[in-house]
C-alpha cells in the first residue's frame, strides 16, 4: 500500500522544481493517481467515427458464389472518404476481404449481412498494411537525446524516412529491474518480433514535424527511455473502417474473423463474430483504432494456442479503444499483450469463457500477457476476472478503475464445436479452479486499482467437487501457500501461474526462476475497492474519497441509455444488483440481458444482435478533456 500522497498543488510544484514532465492540465485522475505511473487516456480511439454518408457502390450477395473478389473490387475502386454497402442477405466469403484507407465496409446490420466464410488463412476481414517489418527494424534510428518522460520531440541519428504523418516505433533494451521477457513457461523471444525478445516495452506515436534531425510526435512519451532507445520508422493504412456485418464462421482455418494490421484510425463497429477459428479480432501495430458496440459469441477452439478466441490488443498498439463490446463464450475475453501500451478497454461486457480441457477452471477473462503491457486503463468491464500474468514475461503501470471482476462464471456445454449452448441442469456449472477476481502476477508491477468491486454472490456460493467453498479471502498476498480449488480470492498477489501454490521454487516446482514474489503487491496501490468476501470498502490514506466517473471520459458518453446510471460500478454506487450494491448495469450487459435476451453462460447463444436496437446512439461522441492550466 502507497504511504500518504502529498497535496496535488505540492506534487505539481515538486515535479516542476525536479524537471520531470507533468501534463498541461488536470487530468480526470489527479490527486488520485501518482502521475509517473498514469497518461492521459482521453484520446484514446478514432476521435469520433466519421459518419460516411455517400455509398460508392452496393454489393448484394449471389448465391453461394464466392463474393471475395467481387467485394474487394468494390473496395479498391471506392473513392476516398466513401462507403461500400452490403445489401441484406448472406455471402459466401472464400478468401480475404481487405478495406482500404479511408474506406469504409458497411453492412445493413449484424442480423441482416452476414459473411459465410470458408477461407483457410488469414482473417475474414481485415485492413491495414502490416507492421513495421524486419528491414526497417535493422535501419532503426538511435535516440540521441529527447526521450524522456512527457516529450514531444527527440533527436535521432538519421531522419531517413521519417515524415509528417508516418509513425515511429519507440523502443529500449529491457531494464533488468522491471522488464523481462522471461516467465512461467520460458522465454518469449517473440514478444518484440524484430529484436529476438530484448526491446519488450515501448509505444507508437505519430510525427507531427521534422526539422533535420529533431522530430516532433503525439502523444508525449509515457515514461523515459534511457537503455540505448531505438525509433523505427514506418507507414500506416489510415481511417479504414467496418461495420454493421456478421462474420459467420465454418471452422475452415481462418486465423480470426477481424484483423487490424498497421492501421491508424481504424474501427470495427457494430459487428458480429458468430463463432470463431481462431479469435474475434487482433489488432497489431495500430494507432487510435477502436473496437466497439459489437458481440463476439462462442468459439470453435477453447484451449491455449497460436489464439485464444479473444479480442487481442498487441505489437505496442498504442492510444487504442475496445469499448461497449459483448464477449461471451471465447477462452479468454479481451487480453494486452507483446507491449501494448496507453490502450483503453472500457465497458465490455464478458463472460462464459472456459477451457475445454480443464472444465472447471474459471481462469481466463481480461489479461496482460506477453512482455511488457504498460500504462493501459480497464474501466468500467464486467468480467470474471482481471489478470496481468507472468506466464511470458512482465507488465506494468496498469490501471483498473470501477471494474467489477466476479471471479467466477458459468461454463456449459457444448465444450467443442458449434451447437445450441445449453446451460440448464448439469450441462452448466460456475467454474471453481483458481477462482481469483482479481490476480496480480508476481512480474506485474506499479499497477493501480481504484473504485472496483471484487468478488460476487456466485463467487461465495462456488461448489468444489459437490461441497461448498466455505472460505473466501478478500485480500492474499504471497507469502505461503495458496489453494487452487476449495478456496476462492477476491484479490491475489504475488503469485504466478493458476496451479502455483506458492510452495515451489519454481514456476512448475523445480529450479526454473521463481514464479513469486512480494513485489506485484509492494508495488501496488489499491483505493476505494469493495471486496465481496468480507464486505468492506478499503481505502488509501490521505487520498480524496471522491472519484470522478471516469479516467477517460469528461462526462456520460451520448451511446449511454439514460435509463443507467453513470458510473455503474464504485463505492460510490449503491442499490445495485451486483457485488454488495455496488455493480449495476453497463450498456454492454443491458443490450445482453434486457434487449437481447441473453442469460449467464450463453445459453443458447449466439443470439440476434443489432448494435442500432441496443444503444441510444451509434455513434458516440470523442470525449471533451476537462482541462485547468497549471500555473
Amino acid at each position: 500500500m502507497r504511504k500518504k500522497s502529498p497535496p496535488l498543488f505540492l506534487l505539481i510544484l515538486i515535479l516542476i522544481i525536479g524537471g520531470v514532465s507533468v501534463h498541461g492540465y488536470a487530468q480526470l485522475w489527479s490527486g488520485i493517481l501518482d502521475p509517473t505511473r498514469a497518461i492521459d487516456w482521453s484520446n484514446a480511439g478514432v476521435g469520433g467515427i466519421p459518419p460516411r454518408t455517400t455509398n460508392c457502390s452496393t454489393v448484394s450477395p449471389n448465391g453461394t458464389n464466392d463474393m471475395t473478389a467481387t467485394i474487394n473490387s468494390a473496395l479498391f475502386s471506392c473513392a476516398s472518404g466513401q462507403t461500400v454497402a452490403l445489401a441484406a442477405g448472406t455471402f459466401r466469403i472464400n478468401g480475404n476481404v481487405t478495406v482500404p484507407a479511408n474506406v469504409t465496409l458497411r453492412g445493413a446490420g449484424a442480423n441482416q449481412t452476414i459473411l459465410d466464410a470458408h477461407g483457410t488463412s488469414g482473417f475474414v476481414v481485415q485492413a491495414g498494411m502490416g507492421g513495421p517489418g524486419q528491414t526497417a527494424a535493422n535501419n532503426s534510428a538511435s535516440i540521441t537525446s529527447g526521450a524522456t518522460s512527457g516529450s514531444t520531440s527527440l533527436m535521432v541519428s538519421s531522419a531517413k524516412g521519417m515524415a509528417v504523418g508516418n509513425y515511429l516505433l519507440i523502443t529500449e533494451l529491457d531494464d533488468p529491474s522491471f522488464v523481462t521477457n522471461a516467465g512461467g513457461e520460458g522465454n518469449c523471444t517473440w514478444c518484440d518480433t524484430y529484436w529476438n525478445g530484448t526491446r519488450n516495452r515501448g509505444q507508437i506515436v505519430e510525427i507531427t514535424s521534422v526539422s533535420g534531425t529533431t522530430i516532433g510526435f503525439t502523444p508525449a512519451l509515457y515514461s523515459a527511455y534511457s537503455h540505448t532507445p531505438l525509433a523505427t520508422v514506418f507507414s500506416m493504412s489510415k481511417y479504414a473502417g467496418i461495420e454493421n456485418l456478421q462474420v459467420y464462421a465454418n471452422n475452415t482455418g481462418y486465423t480470426g474473423s477481424f484483423e487490424l494490421i498497421g492501421c491508424a484510425y481504424c474501427w470495427v463497429k457494430g459487428v458480429e463474430s458468430n463463432y470463431t477459428d481462431g479469435d474475434f479480432v487482433q489488432v497489431h501495430w495500430g494507432y487510435r483504432d477502436e473496437v466497439r458496440d459489437s458481440y463476439f459469441s462462442n468459439s470453435y477452439h477453447h484451449t491455449s494456442g497460436q489464439t485464444d478466441s479473444d479480442i487481442f490488443i498487441v505489437d505496442k498498439t498504442s492510444e487504442s479503444l475496445v469499448e461497449n463490446n459483448i464477449v461471451e463464450r471465447g477462452h479468454t475475453t479481451i487480453m494486452l499483450n507483446w507491449g501494448a501500451a496507453g490502450n483503453v478497454i472500457a465497458y465490455n461486457l464478458a463472460e462464459g469463457e472456459f477451457d475445454s480441457g480443464s472444465p472447471n477452471y474459471a481462469g481466463g477473462g481480461m489479461g496482460f500477457h506477453g512482455a511488457h503491457p504498460q500504462f493501459n486503463l480497464l474501466e468500467g468491464n464486467v468480467t470474471k476476472g482481471i489478470e496481468p500474468d507472468e506466464i511470458w514475461g512482465s507488465s506494468s503501470t496498469g490501471t483498473m478503475f470501477r471494474n467489477w471482476a466476479r471471479g467466477t462464471t458459468m461454463a456449459c456445454n457444448p465444450m467443442t464445436g458449434r451447437g445450441t449452448v445449453n446451460c440448464s441442469g448439469s450441462n452448466g456449472w460456475w467454474t471453481f479452479q483458481a477462482s481469483r477476481a482479481m490476480s496480480i502476477d508476481h512480474l506485474s508491477t506499479s499497477y493501480n486499482f481504484v473504485g472496483n468491486a471484487a468478488g460476487s454472490a456466485q463467487q461465495n456460493a462456488l461448489l468444489a467437487y459437490g461441497t461448498q467453498q466455505t472460505t473466501h479471502v478478500a485480500l492474499l498476498q504471497y507469502a505461503s501457500s495458496r489453494s487452487y480449488d476449495s478456496v476462492n480470492y477476491n484479490f491475489s498477489f504475488g503469485y504466478g501461474e493458476g496451479s502455483d501454490n506458492g510452495s515451489g521454487t519454481g514456476c512448475d516446482g523445480s529450479t526454473n526462476p521463481p514464479c513469486h514474489s512480494t513485489n506485484a503487491y509492494g508495488t501496488a496501490f489499491l483505493h476505494g475497492n469493495y471486496t465481496n468476501a468480507d464486505g468492506a470498502i478499503n481505502w488509501a490514506p490521505g487520498v480524496t474519497h471522491t472519484l470522478p466517473p471516469s479516467f477517460y471520459l469528461s462526462s456520460t458518453p451520448a451511446w449511454w441509455p439514460s435509463s443507467l446510471g453513470f458510473p455503474a460500478i464504485g463505492p460510490d454506487v449503491t442499490g445495485a444488483p451486483g457485488a454488495g450494491g455496488h455493480a449495476g448495469l453497463i450498456p454492454a450487459q443491458n443490450c445482453y440481458q434486457n434487449v437481447m435476451g441473453g442469460s449467464e453462460g450463453g445459453a443458447g447463444s449466439p443470439l440476434t444482435f443489432n448494435a442500432s436496437t441496443c444503444y441510444s446512439s451509434s455513434q458516440p461522441q470523442a470525449p471533451t478533456q476537462l482541462k485547468a492550466v497549471v500555473h
